[in-house]
């Protein structure tokens, strides 16, 4: 009896799944919407490490703006007010009825779990900082960034009265773009299969410390540039921001580890968007570009390495090129469809769990689009716990670039040797001291482990 009775509920529970994940999807008009474009980052073992975007005002935040600036942002943005419901192993995004809240706290809440309403993002605040916790399998960097936009926007009007229109801002009452809730991972890509692509290894030099123990915590380090003497010298070399920045790191690690014995790879977190058809979604979009370093790369002047580097990236975003990536990308979203359940998709996931983009990562979230508004914002930073070696991020936030060096080990010597790399190319970076920080894990469900 008391079997039946469990096995009864465990029906009802299931029709319920059903009839939710028929009902709504981003927004209420989608229905049946299948996580696919973030699928890999829904079976880790301990759950997905939130990724946070923290505003730093000029000032003390105040609750009651942000909370008036979150209510107008998430009427432009619904996709954002949704949940996940796993069934099968799968995992389906559906409308939230809880309304998100802004608190004011230290400590960063799970996501996908009872403290933050069950969303998929989060916003706290404490001090001078607003902190945008978004998981990585409902968006990326470029998904989210819209939105914090927007919520900067709402809390500067609110908070300071300033209501001067921004080109580019979304605001309250504008209707979605074109494809933005679209999945860009549903189906196959045609493209040119008789090109010759290029072809780069991603066998690369180790940074040391990435063999050694964790300690179990991250740190970072937090650096800035004036963003006019930056862009002058992109100039002068030839370079973009994201070429320069992997130059400098790339030497860096060349001058700590000067017996390095395999090229010296930048990884490059790269937008498809575009090259793949769907410019507006705001759903996960990138994929890997590699910037190697070796010993002749390394006796060019500057402005030849930013030259070659540019043919790289050129090449490595060449449409057809995006396209072959997806499919690869596809397959293994397809292997994943066609196990029962989570704990066999998981151990799919597994193997990628211990993999290791040697020699770093970069991630360059562009300039964010604040107007006249920077006034009031001191910074932006965008950092995330579980990053296994080195990864930078960088911003353009206002009148500077923002810089966030994440590291699984305590050592500064990589952020000392770019400050010196830095001032032989007449650069002037300001760094602050090393920060130990952690950004909590899922809650999306139980995990036996």
């Amino acid at each position: 009896m008391q079997n039946f009775i469990k096995e009864f509920f465990e029906i009802l529970k299931e029709n319920e799944k059903e009839t939710l994940i028929r009902r709504s999807g981003s927004t209420r008009e989608n229905s049946n919407e299948k996580i696919r474009s973030g699928q890999s980052y829904l079976y880790k073992l301990h759950g997905m490490e939130s990724e946070v975007l923290e505003i730093r005002f000029a000032k003390k935040v105040h609750g009651s703006p942000l909370n008036r600036a979150l209510t107008e942002t998430m009427r432009r943005y619904p996709y954002f007010s949704t949940r996940l419901i796993e069934k099968g192993g799968d995992f389906y995004i559906v409308q939230n009825d809880v309304s998100p809240v802004a608190r004011k706290t230290k400590t960063l809440a799970a996501l996908g779990g009872a403290q933050c309403g069950y969303h998929l993002i989060d916003i706290t605040y404490f001090e001078r900082s607003v902190y945008l916790s978004f998981h990585h399998a409902l968006c990326d960097g470029r998904g989210v960034k819209p939105f914090a936009e927007t919520l900067v926007w709402y809390y500067c009007k609110f908070a300071y009265g300033n209501e001067k229109t921004i080109e580019g801002v979304r605001l309250a009452g504008e209707p979605l773009l074109p494809g933005e809730t679209d999945d860009p991972f549903l189906e196959t890509y045609d493209y040119d299969t008789t090109k010759n692509f290029i072809s780069l290894p991603r066998d690369a030099f180790s940074l040391p410390e990435s063999a050694e123990p964790s300690d179990g915590a991250d740190y970072r380090f937090e650096a800035s540039i004036p963003h006019d003497e930056f862009m002058a010298a992109c100039k002068r070399e030839n370079a973009t921001p994201v070429i320069l920045l992997s130059l400098l790191v790339s030497r860096a690690v060349a001058e700590v580890c000067p017996d390095y014995d395999k090229p010296i790879n930048a990884n490059i977190a790269t937008d498809m968007r575009k090259e793949l058809g769907h410019p507006n979604t705001f759903k996960n979009c990138v994929k890997s570009i590699i910037l190697p370093y070796g010993r002749d790369f390394a006796a060019l002047s500057t402005k030849a390495q930013a030259t070659r580097y540019r043919e790289l990236l050129n090449a490595q975003r060449d449409r057809d090129y995006c396209r072959r990536e997806a499919d690869a990308m596809l397959a293994l979203f397809d292997k994943l469809d066609s196990l029962p359940s989570y704990e066999e998709k998981r151990k799919i996931m597994a193997f990628f769990e211990g993999m290791l983009l040697n020699t770093y990562v970069v991630s360059y979230l562009g300039q964010f689009v604040l107007g006249d508004n920077a006034q009031y914002i001191e910074s932006i930073h965008l950092y995330n716990s579980g990053t296994a070696g080195l990864g930078v991020n960088m911003i353009a936030c206002g009148e500077k670039f923002v810089l966030d060096f994440k590291q699984s080990f305590t050592s500064e010597r990589y952020v000392a040797a770019f400050l010196s790399q830095a001032e032989k190319e007449g650069l002037h970076f300001e760094a602050g001291e090393r920060i130990e920080f952690t950004t909590p894990t899922d809650k999306l469900l139980k995990r036996k482990i």
